[in-house]
């Protein structure tokens, strides 16, 4: 069989096999060009534009003598790909994290909305494909390539990062995602807390006034303007961060 494959596609570059696998495993992941709302088949042209830009970074390689050790070359590729992409997509779900709580603390959750995949309210929807706008207009695609370079760089075919190195800069990125999350909502919660305690005060000073008629619309008008004003520096945070990604340094 595998005398047959090869007969059929007799000039066939297993290196350019192995770096596709790679770049189609990061694509699959990655935030922006990985989104749902992407037809399949772009993603598939994607790669395949993407894979001779790199295909020059990586040591020619023959093809594999039988079908498991080309199935082992091509998963590993893969699971290294999709490691690659997985780093960058837990640090942009900070902003997703950022626009939940903001959604939940200024009652704006609520409101009626679309539901896609990348947010249950219409708040993240919003910051969402602004911010996804955004990146793709700073030069998301360049940053790409060259995270993909340094891949290819640090992990050649054949070459394979530890288990400690995954889950060590894993828990590292996840803990820096949520501290950006937290961070972008902070003006949020806050402004949340202060007025919710403002509230309980004059609550407790004149008990028959109807507080939560009269506080409740102000709350969601105030958190609908302070959303106009800062969600551009909000973005303008998360997309500097994630345009400044860098894959870690491996000790």
């Amino acid at each position: 069989m595998m005398q047959q494959v090869l007969a059929a596609i007799p000039q066939i570059d297993w290196t350019l096999v192995l770096v596709y696998a790679r770049v189609q495993a990061c694509i699959l992941i990655l935030p922006a060009l990985g989104e749902r709302m992407l037809p399949a088949r772009l993603r598939v042209a994607l790669a395949l534009a993407v894979t001779p830009l790199l295909g020059d970074l990586v040591p020619a390689r023959t093809i594999p003598d039988g079908p498991l050790p080309i199935l082992i070359d091509i998963a590993s590729q893969m699971a290294i790909g999709f490691m690659t992409g997985a780093f960058l997509r837990l640090l942009a779900l900070a902003l997703d994290v950022a626009t939940t709580a903001i959604a939940a603390t200024a009652s704006l959750s609520q409101i009626m909305g679309i539901q896609n995949e990348t947010s249950p309210h219409p708040v993240g929807n919003l910051i969402q494909l602004a911010a996804l706008a955004v990146l793709m207009a700073l030069g998301l695609p360049v940053m790409i390539i060259e995270l993909l370079a340094d891949s290819l760089r640090i992990w050649p075919p054949g070459a394979f990062p530890d288990a400690d190195y995954v889950l060590s800069n894993g828990a590292r990125i996840v803990a820096d995602s949520f501290w950006l999350a937290m961070m972008l909502a902070a003006p949020f919660t806050v402004g949340g807390f202060l007025f919710q305690a403002l509230s309980g005060v004059i609550n407790r000073v004149m008990p028959s006034l109807p507080v939560i008629f009269i506080g409740a619309p102000i709350s969601i008008l105030l958190a609908l303007v302070a959303l106009a004003i800062l969600a551009p520096l909000l973005i303008s945070i998360w997309a500097d961060r994630v345009l400044g990604f860098m894959l870690p340094v491996t000790p």
